[in-house]
């Protein structure tokens, strides 16, 4: 850094996108944000969470959380005062924040020009990718799926996630079950992946955080034509009803069991939902949407006009 400092970087550089940490910035972050904040470099800043400011949600209990806490906080209170535009995933956390600066939405995205297989049938299978634990809602899909196999006895669950023998899954009665397969699988694996899935599943609670919250996972699923069931967290809920790609259900087991249920027992329905969340991926919500955003961003701010 002092050596693109000393050769006269900042002069040649056009803006500053910055995704800033969950817990918090070094000092030499901070200061090279300072500097190009005083040479006149637009800085746009993404902040992707504040569990922080949840603390009933995600207690701080260690020194080390308590010291990270403090971190991210002075952090947060730099990035206040140096950026040109603050952007986040979705309008409830960018509502969590008091601030004067221009502020945007630039949620996550999908995988564009993924090829789309026919939804898998045999034998019905129901995905989910991400934590094993309460927070993820782990055990109301476990539970809702009980209920699905005993009304549809072929169905099949498969569950990804790096969270392996851990929490939910070591302590839940399902854990053996033969519809049940716990999978650690790479990333690019995700198309084999999906192309063995009939529909996908988000299974949130319900609380402060998780209503503002925009889960990579759901843009990962419509990358590839799967219908997904979502509980009915706000900002979430909001862009699937938008987009038509899925059903929002309570976060119950019996709500999410009845999501799925209504996909397997309506092919058709599935499918039409599946297709328009893999339409909104292409046309709108994939990656280099997301830097063409970034860069009219940047060039309405070379030309002095305001971010909407």
């Amino acid at each position: 850094m002092a050596r693109f400092l000393l050769r006269g970087g900042l002069r040649h550089t056009r803006a500053v996108y910055v995704e800033a940490s969950t817990s918090t910035a070094s000092e030499i972050d901070l200061l090279f944000l300072a500097l190009a904040h005083a040479a006149g470099v637009p800085i746009l800043i993404f902040i992707p969470d504040a569990y922080q400011l949840f603390p009933t949600i995600f207690p701080r209990t260690g020194s080390k959380e308590r010291c990270l806490d403090w971190g991210w906080r002075r952090s947060i209170a730099t990035y206040l005062r140096l950026a040109d535009v603050l952007l986040f995933p979705s309008r409830g956390l960018a509502a969590c924040f008091d601030t004067r600066q221009r502020t945007d939405v630039l949620p996550p995205a999908g995988l564009p020009n993924r090829e789309r297989s026919p939804l898998s049938w045999e034998p019905p299978t129901i995905l989910y990718a991400g934590g094993a634990s309460r927070r993820y809602g782990s055990d109301l899909l476990l539970d809702a799926m009980e209920q699905v196999v005993a009304r549809h006895p072929t169905a099949r669950c498969r569950f990804i996630t790096g969270d392996v023998a851990v929490e939910v899954l070591a302590a839940h009665r399902a854990r053996r079950a033969p519809w049940l397969t716990v999978e650690r699988r790479a990333f690019d694996e995700l198309p084999a992946i999906m192309g063995s899935a009939t529909l996908t599943v988000i299974p949130l609670r319900v609380n402060a955080y998780n209503d503002l919250a925009m889960p990579v996972k759901l843009f990962d699923y419509m990358s590839f034509g799967r219908p997904v069931v979502a509980t009915a967290c706000r900002d979430t809920a909001a862009l699937v009803n938008e987009l038509d790609a899925g059903l929002i259900v309570d976060d119950t087991a019996d709500g999410i069991a009845q999501g799925i249920m209504r996909l397997l027992e309506d092919p058709d329905l599935a499918t039409r939902l599946g297709q328009n969340g893999y339409q909104a991926i292409q046309s709108t919500h994939a990656w280099p949407h997301r830097a063409a955003q970034l860069l009219q961003m940047i060039e309405a701010l070379e030309q002095g006009q305001g971010v909407e």
